[in-house]
């Protein structure tokens, strides 16, 4: 799954609150990097009523010497335009992510029920499907959404989200090693991606859904959020077909502006088709029941020549699901 904003966030010191953050690039990284150790939450370095700390193994080295390859971003300008043929299969496979949550007797789905915990991912036997973590740290959510989170009821302030980054790595077919990477940042309520990229190992529905389960029963999940959307599918679409459709303007302004696609709408299986649509589809199908749980509605949040996407979640009635 290539979606993976450039830059891995630092945490905000106390003097630069309510300065907004400062994403860190590729090209400052050499600069400011952090100790290749791990990080681990302890008891007294959190308030009471924080989560548990991560189940990190304590004086693991998180590099062995080696090199990974990351990705680029996948979006270019010199990209050929989205075609109607593309649009087209979007729809489709919209359409049959949105039948498979709603219906489990109807057969061809993919995607299981996500049964790996975060003790397993960091403590997996086999060294070689263990995960690390070397960013875990209580922060305030990304300063692009606040605004939108605020709205919702969700916190926006006092470090109230678990910020962390997980690392997975492989080899390709030239022995190279490769690096799978996601930022996560989770308050009860909401799960943000601030970036993925998956190279190999499990995919990205179990790890979200691992690290949530960790520190919140999973009921409780209703926003799912990705920030500064970049994705080679999902991107195109809204900014070449979905907007221009209905004269939407790119977004410039400071500010959360906001388009709402509801549930079985065109729109709405468009967008459930493309990667990250289908990435939020696995997700519900891999946390509940299917039948029980459904994406109520999609929202496009545009800001600064960037865009988020926000899928709300919502239990089905008792009375439906019988």
């Amino acid at each position: 799954m290539a979606y993976r904003p450039a830059g891995i966030r630092k945490p905000v010191a106390q003097h630069e609150q309510g300065l907004g953050k400062r994403r860190r690039s590729q090209d400052d990284a050499s600069e400011t990097s952090r100790s290749a150790t791990r990080r681990r939450l302890t008891m007294e370095s959190k308030e009471s009523s924080d989560p548990t700390p991560y189940p990190i193994p304590d004086g693991v080295s998180l590099s062995d010497g080696e090199i990974a390859l990351t990705p680029t971003n996948s979006v270019t300008d010199d990209r050929p335009p989205v075609s109607d043929d593309q649009v087209s299969e979007y729809h489709l496979k919209g359409h049959a992510y949105q039948a498979w949550i709603a219906d489990p007797t109807l057969a061809g789905c993919r995607c299981g029920r996500a049964t790996k915990t975060l003790f397993e991912l960091l403590n997996a036997n086999n060294e070689k499907e263990r995960f690390t973590c070397p960013e875990n740290h209580f922060d305030d959510p990304p300063l692009y959404i606040q605004e939108d989170l605020q709205q919702l009821g969700l916190p926006k302030r006092q470090k109230k989200y678990r910020f962390a980054r997980l690392l997975y790595y492989g080899y390709d077919r030239n022995s190279h090693k490769r690096e799978s990477q996601y930022q996560h940042s989770i308050a009860e309520g909401v799960l943000i991606a601030e970036c993925i990229y998956r190279y190999t190992g499990p995919h990205w529905s179990n790890i979200a859904i691992a690290q949530y389960s960790f520190d919140h029963p999973i009921d409780t999940l209703k926003y799912l959020y990705f920030t500064n959307v970049q994705n080679d599918e999902t991107l195109p679409y809204v900014q070449e077909i979905l907007y221009p459709r209905y004269d939407v303007d790119w977004p410039k302004l400071n500010r959360i502006e906001s388009q709402t696609w509801e549930y079985d709408t065109d729109e709405y299986k468009e967008i459930l088709g493309t990667k990250l649509g289908k990435a939020a589809a696995c997700l519900v199908i891999g946390a509940w029941e299917r039948g029980t749980h459904r994406i109520a509605r999609i929202h496009t949040l545009g800001r600064n020549h960037e865009i988020h996407l926000r899928f709300d979640i919502e239990a089905l009635p008792t009375s439906l699901t019988d």
